[in-house]
């Protein structure tokens, strides 16, 4: 048995990094914060738009966003949304599917400057019949901003590894 937590032991004086929970280690109710957050910039959001060819001048016009609503660009929302999502890795690691979402919703905006972070709420779990190496984990995680508004809030499925099933085992470097 390892002293170290968050390091699977895989030689003499030899450790590998643990990331991610087993789905026996999953329950009902559970809440994580996912840290560290990320301050994103106007730059991020005119970049998403670029990658995903997005022409709403709404996430890079200053001059068109000032006559709408909130005065400013608006954070290009799928870049809002990867975000979010990304910062679950660390919890979610031992995912090997996402099956997919029920909800994904943006209550607030989001702006250049803004702090982002996480937090997930475990809403069930359940076996996986086809795949005994696998459990189901349904999950709500809320994005939230420096100022404590949630901007974000996403409602998926996953099927994440049970105990005993590594695939980063077959990896020894």
């Amino acid at each position: 048995m390892s002293a170290f937590t968050a390091y699977v032991p895989v030689g003499e004086n030899r450790y590998r990094e643990r990331f991610g929970l087993d789905f026996e280690q999953f329950a009902v109710g559970q809440k994580f914060q996912h840290r560290p957050g990320l301050t994103l910039s106007q730059q991020d959001s005119r970049d998403e738009c670029l990658d995903t060819l997005n022409q709403q001048m709404l996430h890079f016009d200053e001059q068109f966003a000032a006559h709408g609503e909130w005065k400013r660009c608006l954070m290009d929302s799928t870049l809002t949304t990867k975000v979010v999502m990304g910062m679950t890795w660390k919890t979610f690691a031992k995912q090997t599917q996402l099956l997919g979402f029920d909800e994904i919703a943006l209550p607030k905006p989001t702006f250049g400057g803004d702090t982002l972070y996480a937090a997930s709420e475990i809403l069930a779990v359940g076996s996986e019949s086809e795949q005994p190496h696998v459990g189901r984990v349904k999950v709500r995680t809320h994005g939230i901003n420096q100022r404590g508004e949630v901007v974000a809030t996403l409602t998926y499925e996953l099927l994440v590894a049970r105990a005993g099933y590594d695939a980063f085992t077959r990896l020894d470097y």
